[in-house]
């Protein structure tokens, strides 16, 4: 099924808004065997819709972006204009649309009714977090979609699409996988030498982030698929800790709360993403405690016990300021789990002895305190990121123990 994607908006041409949402939806569709033959990002003028359009002969046209109640916004009546199909006012959808404006507390405006008019015998794809419906619909043989741009609305409607596709092309595979910590993915691949060939049956696709990364597994051959992922897992369960659907914090605070424990954290160089990645998980509360960030040398030593003397010999970056941190922690909380962070995240701060990157965690557990020492690299941003999946992975290895 030859398939285009089609990013509207000037934000992306100008490169002030990166197209992400070209790499998830590639991503998905080639998860059930089609692949996107075609990528084209245009400004939201009229006739750049009908150029693309006339000449573009794909099968399945992805459209993202131009959905809202702006004057830019043209995705939708342009599209329709242009397949020439007759539309109908969604009542329900209007409905949905005031509610959200009532929720949040904004006055509706006229222009958002046009988000509320579609082609008809379409499939509406509803948007709960935002305002703007997507739809997918047939004009001249083609399967049209409309996408909104914020990736977090585009998402849930994408999952939808993959729904439909696959129904309507009866393909009938199967797609599973895991997700890894505490390895890399160039260690991961070297490990994976003849593996490849041996589930031959299988599409095996490795997509790595910052700190952690998953394997998807793809076959029509569902015994030869499960076969596939008992060997890798077999192989790698050490760095395994749940499947495509997980996230390590949600897998963490799941098995807190089976054991009934609770956990609190003192962040420095992270400034509070650890805590801010946990309490993303619904139910977080009953586990997590509380959260210090002693950024300052005399934060550490008001909050957490910090001793002077471990600063001013040591330094703050160091095995025993990170020791003390969370034994500070662990007895000011009461915390059946106490784990620290102090690091340098650059670009400045680093000398031959510490380097930018170079960060100390502290975890202690039962009345035993242990440090760990990691240096990270790439930007500020990234090194705080992996210094967070780093933390949360000792936490779940702590949890396994």
């Amino acid at each position: 099924m030859k398939t285009a994607v089609i990013t509207v908006g000037k934000e992306v041409l100008t490169g002030k808004t990166v197209n992400t949402n070209l790499a998830t939806i590639a991503r998905k569709l080639n998860e059930i065997g089609i692949d996107v033959n075609r990528s084209i990002v245009i400004d939201d003028i009229k006739e750049e819709y009908y150029n693309i359009l006339d000449f573009c002969d794909s099968e399945l046209i992805i459209f993202t972006g131009g959905l809202g109640p702006t004057i830019d916004d043209i995705t939708r009546e342009t599209v329709i204009d242009y397949f020439k199909l007759e539309t109908y006012l969604d009542k329900n959808i209007l409905q949905e649309i005031k509610v959200y404006f009532d929720r949040i507390g904004v006055k509706m405006e006229d222009t958002n009714d046009k988000q509320a008019y579609f082609p008809k015998d379409s499939i509406i794809l509803n948007n709960d977090l935002g305002t703007a419906p997507g739809a997918i619909f047939k004009g001249n043989n083609k399967t049209i979609v409309l996408f909104p741009g914020p990736p977090y609305e585009m998402l849930p409607m994408l999952e939808e699409l993959i729904i439909y596709l696959k129904k309507e092309l009866d393909i009938r595979l199967y797609s599973k996988g895991f997700r890894l910590v505490g390895t890399g993915e160039s260690t991961m691949e070297k490990s994976l030498t003849g593996f490849y060939e041996k589930h031959a049956l299988v599409n095996i696709a490795p997509y790595a982030s910052i700190g952690e990364f998953k394997y998807v597994f793809t076959s029509s051959n569902e015994k030869e698929l499960d076969a596939t992922m008992s060997d890798f897992y077999s192989r790698f369960r050490e760095y395994i800790y749940g499947d495509l659907n997980d996230s390590l914090e949600g897998v963490i605070v799941k098995k807190l709360a089976k054991t009934n424990m609770v956990i609190s954290s003192a962040e420095s160089c992270t400034g509070g993403m650890l805590a801010s990645t946990i309490v993303n998980v619904s139910g977080s509360s009953t586990v997590f405690k509380e959260a210090i960030i002693t950024y300052s040398n005399e934060a550490k030593i008001k909050y957490l016990n910090v001793k002077e003397d471990t600063l001013k010999i040591n330094g703050a970056v160091s095995k025993e300021v990170a020791y003390e941190m969370a034994m500070g922690l662990a007895k000011v909380t009461s915390s059946d789990i106490a784990i620290s962070i102090t690091g340098i995240a650059g670009p400045t701060g680093g000398t031959l002895g510490k380097p930018v990157g170079l960060t100390y965690f502290g975890l202690s557990h039962n009345g035993v305190t242990k440090t760990y020492e990691r240096v990270f690299n790439g930007n500020r941003k990234m090194i705080r990121t992996r210094a967070t999946v780093f933390a949360l992975n000792l936490i779940r290895k702590e949890l396994e123990i």
